[in-house]
C-alpha cells in the first residue's frame, strides 16, 4: 500500500508539473545523451565540445537508455516516480530494522512520499532523487550488515555507497566516516569486523574506479570525484557573496550574475593560458577556482567564518530561499506553507533525537547521523541550498517518526534498539 501510495503521489506530482522536465539546469541530457551515441561523457560550451568531468557519472549514465526513447521526457519522468517509490519503501524497511513500530515505519515512508524538496526534486532533471534513492538503500544494507556481518552483506553495503560517491561526490566523505566506524559496530570479532571492514572498502573501491580511471587517460588526473568542485567552492567564497553577507538586507536575493560574467572570463583565459588543446580545460579551471577561493578566504577569515555559518543554516532551513526580488503572493504562501511544515518535522526530529538518546551513536540509528554529520561538513564550505539535503530527509524522517511514536505514548522503551547493548 506504501508504494502504491508513493507512486500515486509522485506521478501526479510527475504529471502537473512535467514540463520542468524539459529543462536541463545542471546540463545532465547533454551529458547523457552522448553517453548514448559515443560511450564517453562529452559536454559542450560556447560551441566547444569535448571530454568532461564536471558531473558525477551515474545519474547521466543511467539517463542514457531513456534517449533512445521515443518519448525521453515521460521516460525520465517514469524513472524518478520510480526511485521515489524504492526510497518510500526502504524508508519502511529501515524503520523495521530500526525496531519502530510498523504504524511509525509507515508515518516515516508517507513523510518522504510527500517531502516538499523531494516532490519539488523528482520534477528536476537533476541527481537528487537517484542521490535520496542510493543513500536510502545503503542505510538498510550498512544496518543489515551491522545487525549480522557477512561477506555478501558487507560487499553489497561497500558496492551501494560506492553508487552514492559516483552519483554525489559529497558521499566520499560518508564513506570514509563509515569504514572508520564499522570495526567497532559490526557484532563479532576485532579480527574479523577489520577483514570485513577491508573487504567493504575493496569493493567500494572497485565500484569507483572505472570512473577515475577513465579521468586518469583523459585528463592525465585520476578524479575520483568531479572538475566542478572549485566552481561551488568558489561560488561560496568570492568577494561578491561576502560583501553581501556583510551589507545585503535580511532575506535579500544575492545577486550572483556579476560572479558568473567575471568567472567566464577568469576560465577561458586560465584555459587558453593552460595551453590545453581545446579552448575549454576543466581541469585547469577546477584548480583556478580552487586557488581563488583559497585566496578569498585567507584574506577574510572572519567572514568565512560567518559564511560558513551561513551555509550550515541554509542546508537545514525550514523557509526555501527567496529566488526573486518580485515573488508573487503564491509563491510566498507557498514558501511560508513548507516553512510551517518543515517546523514541524525538525521539531518531532529533536523529539525523536531525545528518544533515541545514546542509541544514536549505534547501529541502524550511527549511520545516519555519519551521513548527516559528513553532509553538513561539506556543505559548510561548498555552496548550499536546501535541496541539497535531500538524501537526508529518509534519516530525518525516521528520527521524526519516533519523536511521533514518543509524544503518542504508544512507544515503550522497550525495543531492542533502545535496550541492545
Amino acid at each position: 500500500m506504501l508504494v502504491l501510495f508513493a507512486l500515486i503521489v509522485r506521478g501526479r506530482v510527475m504529471v502537473s508539473m512535467s514540463a520542468s522536465l524539459l529543462d536541463d539546469p545542471d546540463g545532465y541530457q547533454q551529458i547523457a545523451r552522448h553517453v548514448g551515441r559515443t560511450f564517453d561523457f562529452i559536454r559542450g560550451e560556447h560551441g566547444v565540445w569535448g571530454p568532461t568531468a564536471y558531473r558525477p557519472p551515474l545519474y547521466p549514465l543511467l539517463l542514457s537508455p531513456v534517449f533512445e526513447l521515443p518519448d525521453a521526457q515521460s521516460g525520465i519522468g517514469l524513472f524518478h516516480v520510480l526511485l521515489g517509490a524504492g526510497t518510500v519503501w526502504g524508508v519502511f524497511r529501515l524503520g523495521e530494522l530500526s525496531s519502530l513500530p510498523v504504524w511509525a515505519s509507515a508515518a516515516a515512508a508517507v513523510l518522504v512520499t510527500v517531502d516538499p524538496i523531494l516532490l519539488n526534486q523528482s520534477t528536476q532533471v537533476m541527481s537528487e532523487t537517484l542521490a535520496t534513492f542510493l543513500a536510502t538503500w545503503t542505510l538498510v544494507a550498512l544496518a543489515r550488515s551491522a545487525q549480522a556481518p557477512s561477506v555478501v552483506r558487507l560487499t553489497t553495503a561497500g558496492a551501494a555507497i560506492a553508487l552514492c560517491v559516483l552519483c554525489r561526490p559529497t558521499f566520499l566523505v560518508w564513506l570514509g566516516t563509515v569504514a572508520i566506524a564499522l570495526p567497532m559496530v559490526l557484532s563479532t570479532t576485532r579480527r574479523r569486523a577489520i577483514v570485513l571492514t577491508a573487504l567493504f572498502l575493496a569493493t567500494a573501491a572497485a565500484v569507483v574506479a572505472p570512473w577515475p580511471v577513465r579521468n586518469w587517460r583523459q585528463f592525465g588526473m585520476p578524479i575520483v570525484t568531479t572538475t566542478h568542485g572549485g566552481y561551488t567552492l568558489l561560488l561560496s567564497n568570492n568577494p561578491s557573496f561576502y560583501e553581501y553577507l556583510r551589507n545585503g538586507p535580511w532575506g535579500s536575493v544575492w545577486d550572483a550574475d556579476d560572479f558568473h560574467r567575471q568567472w567566464r572570463t577568469e576560465s577561458r583565459s586560465t584555459m587558453r593560458s593552460a595551453g590545453a588543446v581545446m579552448e575549454r580545460d576543466e581541469l585547469a579551471a577546477d584548480r583556478r577556482a580552487y586557488e581563488l577561493a583559497r585566496q578569498n578566504i585567507r584574506a577574510e577569515p572572519a567572514t568565512f567564518a560567518y559564511s560558513c555559518l551561513v551555509r550550515v543554516g541554509r542546508l537545514w532551513a525550514v523557509l526555501p530561499h527567496q529566488v526573486s526580488t518580485d515573488e508573487s503572493p503564491s509563491r510566498r504562501g507557498l514558501r511560508y506553507s513548507v516553512a510551517i511544515w518543515y517546523s514541524a518535522e525538525l521539531a518531532a526530529m529533536f523529539v525523536g533525537a531525545w528518544i533515541v538518546g545514546r542509541k544514536l551513536l549505534s547501529s541502524p540509528w550511527l549511520w545516519g547521523m555519519l551521513l548527516v554529520a559528513s553532509f553538513t561538513l561539506v556543505h559548510a564550505f561548498y555552496w548550499t541550498d536546501m535541496r541539497m539535503r535531500a538524501p537526508l530527509v529518509p534519516f530525518a524522517a525516521l528520527l521524526a517518526a519516533a519523536g511521533i511514536a514518543g509524544l503518542a505514548s504508544q512507544w515503550r522503551p522497550t525495543t531492542s534498539w533502545q535496550t541492545k547493548t
